[in-house]
């Protein structure tokens, strides 16, 4: 399994988010906001301001859960706990 974050901001300003922020994982640059897109956190290309959403993905790149809304208080918890029921009945 991989956490990682993605944002099109630039590099420096995600450099000082993951700093401020304590975050401990990689933040991926998308560029052409085609992520966003495809996932949401945009409406198209021109948008300035991504919404936080996360998606998770199997192995393939196959969409398992989507959570468009995130409480940023809530969220690691309810994803831990998702992540440990796909786990539970994959096994």
């Amino acid at each position: 399994m991989a956490i990682v974050g993605v944002s099109f901001n630039e590099p420096a300003d995600n450099e000082a988010w993951v700093i401020d922020q304590e975050f401990q994982y990689e933040i991926w640059r998308n560029d052409d906001v085609t992520l966003a897109v495809t996932y949401g956190s945009v409406d198209n290309a021109f948008a300035f301001i991504p919404g936080r959403v996360t998606v998770l993905l199997d192995a393939q790149g196959d969409l398992l859960l989507e959570y468009p809304t995130v409480d940023v208080n809530a969220h690691p918890q309810e994803v831990l706990e998702d992540c440990q029921l796909l786990f539970d009945s994959a096994n």
